[in-house]
C-alpha cells in the first residue's frame, strides 16, 4: 500500500478510538468511581480522570468537575494543579503525536479554527511560538487541542513543546484551584 493511504487508515482508527473512547467516559459516572476508589487515592484519581479526559474535548468536563470538587475540597491548589496538569499534558501529547505522524494527510484547511490557528503560529518566530504556546495553556479558556494539532502538523519539537505546555497546564489548574478555594 502506499504511504499516504497507511497513514489515511491509521487516522480513521484513531479518530474511531477517540469516539470509542469518549462514548465510554461519558456513560462512567465520576462519583461512582471515587467512592469504590477511595478519598484517600484523591490525586492518583485526579491524575487519571485528567489523562483520560485530556485525550478529547468531548470528556474534557468529567475532567473539570472532578477537578472542581476536589479544589473545594480544600485540598492544596499547586499540588492539584501539578497532578492535574501532568495529566493533561498526557491527553495533549497524544494530540500532538497523532497529528505529527498524519499531518500530511489532514486536511484542516477548510476548518476556520484551524486555519487561523496554523497562520498566526506559522508567522511566529520560534520563541514567539514557545512564549504564545505557554500564554494559550495558561490562560485561554479553549482546549489544547486545537495548538496541539497546530504544532504537530507544524513539526515543532515534541521535547521543547511539551515542557510548556506542562508548565501552562499546571499554572492554569492552580490559578483554578486557588480560586476556588477562596469558595
Amino acid at each position: 500500500m502506499k504511504k499516504i493511504t497507511v497513514k489515511k487508515m491509521i487516522v480513521w482508527v484513531l479518530i474511531a478510538l477517540l469516539l470509542l473512547w469518549s462514548i465510554f467516559l461519558f456513560y462512567i459516572d465520576i462519583d461512582e468511581l471515587i467512592t469504590n476508589i477511595g478519598i484517600e487515592n484523591t490525586y492518583l484519581i485526579l491524575f487519571l480522570v485528567a489523562a483520560v479526559s485530556g485525550t478529547s474535548f468531548l470528556t474534557s468536563a468529567s475532567f473539570y468537575a472532578v477537578f472542581l470538587s476536589y479544589a473545594q475540597a480544600d485540598l492544596h491548589p499547586l499540588v492539584l494543579g501539578i497532578v492535574g496538569g501532568l495529566g493533561m499534558s498526557i491527553g495533549d501529547s497524544i494530540f500532538f503525536l497523532v497529528s505529527k505522524r498524519t499531518g500530511d494527510v489532514m486536511n484542516l484547511s477548510k476548518n476556520k479554527t484551524y486555519r487561523k490557528v496554523f497562520t498566526y503560529i506559522a508567522r511566529l518566530p520560534h520563541w514567539g511560538v514557545y512564549v504564545f504556546t505557554y500564554l494559550y495553556a495558561s490562560f485561554s479558556p479553549f482546549p489544547n487541542d486545537i495548538l496541539m494539532v497546530a504544532l504537530g502538523v507544524l513539526r515543532f519539537r515534541y521535547s521543547r513543546i511539551i515542557p510548556i505546555i506542562i508548565i501552562g497546564n499546571i499554572t492554569l489548574l492552580t490559578l483554578v484551584a486557588a480560586g476556588f478555594s477562596f469558595f
